[in-house]
């Protein structure tokens, strides 16, 4: 018995963990942006506004964690207040529809990303714009 609870576990881990490449891109960039690391799950989500990832730059921002469990939000342009401007998606689902965000997503709460297609970066803590 033990050895078959020990295989599940084993495959379980390996969903949930990241690609080894992936996290140490965002080791490095919490390193560069002053951040503490605080990583991600696949089965973690954000919630993104799909319908405006066409549009530059792409934001994102990491609050404590809302009612939907998201801690992450990722938009493009600007900013609408609408109810439904977000969809809570996994991380996993992210790596398909905006790998971009990735290297981004273990930055620390409070922090920011801005990035846009002529690789322009640009990564903050709310506060410490000044």
């Amino acid at each position: 018995h033990s050895s078959a609870i020990m295989t599940f576990h084993i495959n379980d881990e390996c969903l949930r963990t990241m690609d080894q490449e992936l996290i140490e891109e965002q080791k490095l960039v919490c390193e560069e942006f002053g951040s503490a690391y605080l990583p991600v799950k696949e089965t973690d989500v954000v919630a993104i506004a799909l319908h405006t990832l066409n549009k530059e730059p792409i934001v994102g921002l990491r609050k404590v964690a809302d009612d939907s469990n998201a801690s992450w939000f990722i938009y493009g342009g600007e900013l609408d207040g609408g109810e439904d401007f977000f969809e809570i998606i996994t991380v996993k689902a992210l790596e398909k529809e905006f790998p971009n965000a990735l290297p981004y997503l273990a930055l620390d709460t409070g922090y920011r990303f801005m990035i846009d297609s002529d690789d322009y970066e640009d990564v903050w803590k709310e506060g410490d714009e000044a």
